[in-house]
């Protein structure tokens, strides 16, 4: 079990409440069952705790779940509280039987692994998770890691916003949070509403969430897919965002479950996909695009990130990772190419710094502006589609 960030609620006042529960498939204490997969704390008392279902027990889940948030609710200092019981299995799902199994042929199995199980009931209308006052989201995605997709959304993000646009960003990426260390609020702590929700973070004209401010820094996010949508509908549906004309979704890389579940469970008004030019990832991309295509999300365009590197002395351009490479795929996918960002140094070290390049008057923040352009160009010709229903049988 792990315990992050205990600041108003103590620890052991946590401990010894969760203690006092008896698991009635083990007999064990709550926490000494391994039922506890993860426990956080926010700094106003938020508590966040993810329990492990067992198979075939879902009456017997229920009523622990129901004991567990009646007791942790009974603490002083304590605030809202949130008792997640994910729904993993212990042993494999028994294959079907040759007459009920399903051929998927190449190119349409598009999450392979969830064909083995049956799903719950497909997501419907009332079940999307678009908090009422945003008017668009949009996913900024990269099939590969390392290209600098996170980079990408937060100065796009910014570029935006200096337009006089009300922005959000949302940090997707529960396993590698960059959103506090690119937008110098590492220490910030989000506050609670009235009503339970988080505050989000503001700077830069930003409101801004992510797992990084209620997790420990070094703390490794070891969740399995269930526990890692559950914090992020958390983050999409439980902060207070007011009112936005777009809210930026910060990916991570991949075509996964994560992704499978936000084309799912929301309303996306399109997806921009960051490729830099070389051919390992512009394989990814091809990937990338038919994901969003299978899954009925527009998507909005290709960035071709670190096309070049301009030496400042000469001023010359040199090609490190190929050349255009991102612009050629896009013509043959007949998708729009959104732009071209050099590599810079006063891109990562506005990263790293915690202020955003984009954020400054220099020429690279013009690069941006210019990019948000051609975002709100590709955003305004684009019909909102109807969520897709993605179901294995």
């Amino acid at each position: 079990m792990r315990f992050i960030k205990s600041q108003k609620v103590s620890q052991q006042s946590v401990e010894s409440a969760l203690d006092q529960i008896i698991d009635p498939v083990s007999g064990k204490s709550l926490p000494s069952s391994g039922r506890i997969e993860s426990l956080m704390v926010s700094k106003e008392g938020q508590v966040i705790l993810t329990l492990l279902g067992q198979s075939g027990k879902q009456d017997a889940d229920e009523r622990l779940r129901y004991e567990v948030e009646q007791t942790l609710q009974s603490i002083k200092k304590i605030g809202n509280v949130s008792v997640i019981l994910t729904a993993h299995s212990e042993r494999p799902t028994p294959p079907a039987s040759p007459d009920t199994q399903k051929r998927v042929s190449k190119g349409d199995g598009l999450a392979a692994e969830s064909s083995k199980s049956k799903p719950s009931a497909p997501q419907t209308g009332t079940q999307m998770l678009n908090p009422p006052g945003i008017k668009n989201m949009i996913a900024i995605a990269s099939a590969k890691g390392g290209v600098g997709k996170s980079t990408l959304a937060i100065n796009l993000a910014v570029a935006l916003a200096k337009q006089g646009l009300k922005v959000g960003v949302l940090d997707a990426d529960v396993y590698g949070p960059s959103l506090p260390t690119m937008t110098g609020t590492v220490d910030a702590d989000p506050e609670q509403t009235e009503g339970g929700k988080l505050k989000p973070i503001e700077a830069y004209g930003l409101k801004l969430m992510s797992i990084g401010y209620v997790s420990d820094v070094d703390a490794p996010m070891v969740w399995r897919g269930p526990v890692v949508m559950s914090a992020l509908t958390q983050m999409i549906k439980d902060v207070d965002w007011g009112e936005l004309d777009i809210l930026i979704l910060d990916t991570p890389p991949g075509t996964g479950d994560i992704q499978l579940t936000l084309a799912q469970r929301v309303q996306l008004s399109g997806a921009v996909i960051v490729s830099t030019p070389q051919e390992v990832a512009l394989a990814d991309v091809r990937r990338g695009v038919a994901m969003f295509r299978k899954t009925n999300v527009p998507v909005l365009g290709i960035v071709e990130n670190m096309a070049w590197f301009e030496d400042p002395v000469s001023g010359n351009r040199s090609y490190l990772f190929g050349e255009g490479g991102a612009r050629k795929l896009s013509d043959a996918l007949e998708v729009p190419f959104l732009g071209e960002v050099p590599l810079a140094q006063a891109v990562r070290e506005g990263g790293d710094n915690g202020q955003p390049v984009a954020s400054s008057g220099s020429s690279l923040a013009e690069v941006y502006s210019e990019l948000a352009d051609r975002v709100l160009s590709e955003l305004s010709v684009t019909q909102m589609p109807a969520a897709p229903e993605i179901v294995f049988e």
